[in-house]
């Protein structure tokens, strides 16, 4: 397997199955970074869930592409992942989410620039 597609194939296990989370047990998912749940946050959670959900499966259709539409899905996903890192980094300096978010923002920042550069290497 290529770098491309192990990257778009991890990324639509990830959305989807923590699409899955969101849509199932928001409360869970939300007492893991320390933000009380109520029933507006788990409304919303639900419905980004169903849109990881949704964005799992387009990845997964695209695993298999190639050329221009597997640069373009490269550089939305690390557009993807710096962008979340940097909304979550706020909501961590500003005692928003708890420590726990910190792992999740570095690693993703790391996922997106890998992203990113694979993207700019495709010929």
């Amino acid at each position: 397997m290529t770098l491309p597609k192990a990257l778009i194939t991890l990324s639509a296990a990830v959305f989807a199955l923590i699409g899955l989370a969101y849509m199932i047990a928001p409360a869970l998912m939300l007492s893991v970074v320390a933000i009380d749940s109520t029933p507006t946050s788990a409304f919303l959670l639900r419905t980004i869930g169903v849109a990881l959900l949704c964005a799992g499966g387009f990845l997964w259709a695209v695993r298999d592409s190639s050329g221009r539409q597997l640069r373009l899905v490269l550089i939305a996903l690390g557009g993807y992942y710096v962008l979340s890192s940097v909304v979550d980094l706020s909501a961590y300096s500003e005692s928003v989410v708890g420590m726990a978010a910190v792992p999740s923002v570095i690693i993703r920042f790391a996922v997106g620039g890998i992203c990113l550069i694979v993207a700019t290497r495709l010929t």
